[in-house]
């Protein structure tokens, strides 16, 4: 499967001593990428997140990715490094811009109970959103990885990260994914080496695989017709996962490739075009 690469000088880099930040300005849903000659944190927004030691680019000793919640408004903030040198701290401080998406909207239809739900589907729901959450707030210290990101398949992209949808036309949710065109039986791949740790048939995703590759780093793969893994599997970069489907709230056979950093909810596309880097 093809590799993707993704250049760094296309990215402006704003250097302050031994941090540089790549790109002051992101949108929501979306995340920035620090590199530093030293460990410590950055602190944005209320929450610290570890500089982690780079795994590609050995220009910098250090990464750190910073996610950026879908539903932050357009705002200016500060972000602040905080470095180790010699066991003195270090501070750095970025004005960083968050715009907005401007995500397109569209429109679905899918069998009422998918977009009405009962007091039992409630229940589920929060159930399974609670577990979702506690593994994806789970910080593995170290990455599983060593080698760039690839696409768990290279079909066209149907429904991006982001979009606002109207489930029988009223609004409930964005696209917190990005969806592949797939037949029903489709392999689908592991972008990178990982942990497997959630092998289940969901309210909404239906069948779903969600991977740990370390760091905070997590993808999901939803809706599919069959597992190939079991939870607990540690699965290499191009093991196939499952078969695509149509299971969860759909209205037809596809993948919908998610992903979370720290526990927020990002752009996949983007995610994978900073781990890239690093």
């Amino acid at each position: 499967m093809k590799r993707i690469s993704f250049l760094l000088v296309l990215l402006v880099s704003f250097s302050f001593g031994d941090v540089a930040l790549l790109k002051n300005k992101v949108s929501n849903g979306r995340c920035f990428l620090l590199k530093s000659d030293t460990s410590g944190y950055v602190a944005f927004s209320g929450k610290r997140y570890k500089f982690f030691p780079t795994i590609l680019d050995k220009s910098y000793a250090y990464y750190a990715i910073v996610p950026v919640n879908y539903y932050t408004k357009p705002h200016s903030d500060k972000l602040v490094t905080v470095t180790f040198e010699d066991e003195e701290k270090k501070y750095k401080t970025f004005r960083v811009k968050i715009t907005d998406g401007k995500y397109k909207s569209e429109r679905l239809r899918v069998n009422p109970k998918k977009a009405h739900f009962s007091k039992q589907a409630k229940i589920r729901i929060a159930r399974e959103y609670k577990e979702a959450q506690k593994i994806y707030n789970t910080i593995t210290p170290e990455a599983f990885w060593d080698r760039p990101f690839i696409f768990p398949m290279t079909t066209k992209i149907t429904s991006p990260f982001g979009t606002k949808r109207l489930f029988n036309g009223s609004l409930k949710s964005y696209h917190s994914g990005t969806d592949f065109r797939a037949k029903t039986g489709t392999p689908i791949v592991s972008a990178n080496d990982g942990q497997v740790v959630l092998v289940k048939k969901r309210f909404f995703a239906g069948n779903s695989v969600l991977v740990n590759y370390g760091e905070g780093i997590y993808l999901g793969y939803f809706h599919m017709s069959r597992f190939k893994v079991k939870k607990g599997d540690f699965v290499k970069q191009g093991q196939v996962l499952g078969l695509s489907g149509a299971t969860g709230r759909v209205t037809g056979p596809h993948l919908h490739l998610g992903a979370k950093v720290w526990g927020v909810q990002v752009d996949p596309m983007q995610l994978i075009e900073l781990l890239n880097q690093i």
